[in-house]
């Protein structure tokens, strides 16, 4: 614990600050470090550390690149992993992305909290695409946020096999990197050009915290306190636990260290602390005064005043006794001068975000949008919010955080407040304003408002208590498993907001990122699509968009992926998967299970082709639902996650389908035929006969017949006896690429047979 005075406090160019130490007596528990004198280098275990910052408790290091090159004679890959458990340090989810770069990359990121994570992207590109410096968004470079607090990850790759890639770009790369150092180059698609010039490596940033406990829990030991400055202040760690410590505002220095915060003189440094009058330093603070005879803001300018404004100041002096009163009226006018400089701040980012908005309303036939959205002030959020405290603090991550608010008519709020790093990313959420304050269902989160006056807006939505879907599913602590009746019913409300997206709304909106944790769910358990960040929206006339990939990896429509053409089928497909998690009670984001990646929708749909469905079901699903229920489920959720979009029905259809299950009114023609008749047909109600009538005579799916009660024949065997051959015991030490890789192969095989085949012939 004690801070030595004889310290080595530098290695090569690097400042070794207290609590991190190199020898014996010079470090706090668990933060020594090591010097490689020869190389000038420092590190923190086998880990090359490039930078230290005490105040913001992060370190700046180097580690290795992942690398994928396709060789068909000689494949060579190196997948890094990396392992901070044990120390004070976890990857930084705010200053880091996942990175990947090439033109043919499936790159999962691998991670792992108290619980397995999984995230990555995809990168895909051929002759055709056009290139730009700079822009990472799914053509030759990907890039997506990870969660808080992780402490390990490992990085995999898969592709679509280079059969349909020309684009001379045999290898790719895969990294977590510092988001403010990277910036994609079409030349680092030119073979190893970037992993030379970088030498096979990049910075990244880690988060370091002091301790297991918060600052109200750790002041009670004095002895093991880590501020120890006078003048020092503690502050919760925000990614991971424990906390950090820094000098109170008008210090600056170590924190840890005994007097090691001393006073800033802010009239030695008038760039940072500008007076443009007479400045006087004091404790912790400096005051500024425009000289005698002049008057205005001596922070900008001050300037001749008026005799009659001399006068004035003159008999102020004179009756209040002189330098005690001009003191006061200083700091009066400091007050207001700082009032009138927020408030100039305030209306330019009013402005500059209103522009953004009128940009989004002219392609909308809806011209008195802006004019009905309510405009929140930044006072009233902040009040609601306690001054945006951080136990507020109900969600969040990489792409920002959610408070919870209690505004002045007492509606408890949520309010989203983005992390946005650049031009793009602010039109995207500016975009979700708009898609937002278009929409009008039970089942669509609602916008309340808006505050346009921060540098990034702020969103007001009504809060709903009730967690998410995938909280739900993986059913943690204080969280009960939903019953097979809520889970039906939750399916048939996104199944009618997403109808009422792509059909009803004043525009046709894909939401291009369903999944479980978009999916909220009040006390009452109704489900409330969220999160239209990533949406996208269109005229009524048009049917598809051409856009750069983006989506959640498990989610994704692999049309999608292959084409970049976004379509209403995209959303569908990705609602089969949400089925399938229902179904299942597992979570389709990859997981890890003896060193072999497992995906939800691939075991799904094997477990059906191999006639053990029952096998991958949730047993509460078993018990509490009827099989005939269960099997009609699982054969629209594998209707849903059909290869080609032309295959999938619509979401007004999947609608119509649910109702008619739930409401246990299918006619005779519409429900499961008996085991030995060898035929199959979907029951339902008026409302969806039509849907049924398409599905039964193979317009959406092939003839099946349902052989025992244990699973349900989907014909063409083949295919899911190659498929299923990687999850056999002789395939159990396949890797997970390998097992990835495949699956693409049999979809890229069966997109070509199916072009020849009947349309109502089963394609996976």
């Amino acid at each position: 614990m004690a801070f030595g005075q004889n310290c080595i406090r530098r290695c090569g160019n690097i400042d070794v600050p207290y609590p991190f130490g190199i020898e014996p007596g010079c470090y706090r528990d668990g933060f020594d470090l090591s010097c490689n004198v020869t190389e000038s280098k420092l590190y923190a275990g086998n880990i090359e550390i490039i930078g230290m910052d005490v105040l913001n408790g992060q370190a700046r290091v180097y580690k290795r690149i992942s690398w994928d090159c396709h060789d068909p004679i000689a494949p060579s890959k190196e997948s890094i992993a990396m392992d901070l458990t044990g120390s004070p340090f976890t990857f930084s989810d705010t200053r880091n992305k996942f990175t990947a770069i090439g033109c043919d990359t499936i790159a999962l990121f691998v991670g792992s909290t108290d619980q397995s994570y999984s995230t990555g992207c995809v990168s895909i590109c051929n002759d055709n695409t056009t290139f730009s410096n700079g822009s990472c968004f799914g053509a030759g470079c990907c890039q997506t946020s990870i969660l808080p607090g992780l402490q390990f990850f490992n990085i995999t790759f898969s592709s679509t096999g280079h059969k349909d890639i020309s684009w001379d770009n045999p290898c790719s790369f895969a990294f977590l990197v510092d988001g403010s150092w990277y910036s994609f180059r079409t030349t680092d698609l030119n073979e190893t050009d970037f992993y030379d010039r970088n030498d096979g490596r990049v910075p990244m940033v880690l988060d370091w915290s002091i301790g297991d406990v918060g600052c109200e829990e750790a002041r009670q030991n004095s002895t093991s306190y880590a501020c120890r400055s006078n003048n020092s202040r503690c502050l919760n760690a925000t990614n991971g636990i424990g906390y950090l410590c820094n000098c109170s505002s008008g210090y600056q220095g170590n924190p840890y260290v005994e007097g090691g915060c001393e006073d800033i003189d802010e009239c030695t440094d008038r760039n940072t602390y500008p007076c443009h009058g007479s400045c006087t330093n004091l404790p912790g603070s400096y005051l500024c005064a425009c000289p005698k005879g002049m008057r205005g803001n001596p922070h900008e300018e001050c300037f001749p005043s008026s005799e009659r404004s001399k006068t004035i100041i003159a008999a102020t002096v004179s009756v209040g006794g002189g330098s005690v009163l001009l003191l006061v009226a200083t700091v009066a006018l400091w007050r207001v001068v700082k009032q009138r400089t927020v408030q100039k701040r305030k209306e330019k980012f009013y402005q500059q975000n209103l522009e953004l908005l009128r940009k989004e309303q002219s392609s909308s036939s809806d011209v008195a949008l802006i004019e009905r959205m309510k405009m929140y002030e930044l006072e009233e959020l902040d009040k609601a919010t306690n001054h945006f405290d951080k136990t507020r603090i109900i969600g969040g991550g990489g792409h920002g955080h959610v408070y919870k608010g209690i505004l002045s008519d007492q509606r408890v709020v949520a309010i989203k407040i983005p992390n946005i790093s650049n031009q793009v990313e602010l039109a995207q959420f500016i975009n979700e304003v708009f898609i937002l304050s278009q929409t009008n269902h039970r089942n669509v989160v609602k916008l309340f408002g808006c505050c346009l006056q921060t540098q990034v807006p702020l969103l007001v939505f009504e809060f709903i208590s009730g967690g998410t879907l995938s909280d739900h599913l993986l059913a943690g602590e204080g969280i009960s498993p939903l019953s097979f009746e809520d889970r039906l019913r939750i399916a048939t409300e996104v199944a009618k907001a997403l109808s009422y997206l792509h059909t009803e709304a004043s525009i046709t909106i894909f939401h291009r990122d369903i999944k479980s944790s978009n999916i909220l769910l009040d006390e009452r358990k109704t489900a409330k699509l969220a999160d239209f960040g990533a949406s996208r929206s269109v005229s009524v006339e048009q049917t598809s968009v051409a856009t750069a990939v983006q989506g959640t990896f498990g989610y994704l429509d692999p049309e999608y992926h292959q084409t970049g053409r976004l379509t209403e089928k995209s959303d569908v497909y990705s609602f089969g998967v949400i089925l399938a998690e229902l179904l299942t009670g597992q979570l389709a984001i990859p997981r890890q299970e003896n060193n072999v990646v497992r995906y939800l929708v691939m075991d799904f749909l094997v477990a059906l082709k191999q006639k053990s469905l029952f096998k991958v079901i949730d047993p509460l699903v078993l018990n509490e639902g009827s099989q005939e229920a269960v099997k009609r489920i699982a054969r629209l959720a594998e209707t849903c996650l059909k290869l080609s979009g032309n295959d999938r029905p619509t979401m007004r259809e999947v609608e119509d389908e649910l109702e008619a299950i739930r409401s246990k009114k299918a006619k005779a023609d519409d429900t499961m035929v008996s085991v030995n008749s060898g035929r199959s047909s979907v029951g339902g109600g008026a409302a969806s006969s039509e849907t049924s009538r398409r599905i039964r005579t193979g317009q959406y799916r092939s003839k099946r017949q349902f052989p025992n009660d244990d699973g349900i024949d989907l014909g063409n065997p083949g295919i899911m006896s190659r498929l299923g051959s990687t999850t056999s015991s002789e395939a159990s030490g396949r890797s997970s690429t390998t097992q990835y890789s495949m699956e693409m192969e049999v979809c890229s095989r069966e997109r070509e047979r199916e072009r020849e085949q009947p349309r109502g012939t089963k394609i996976f």
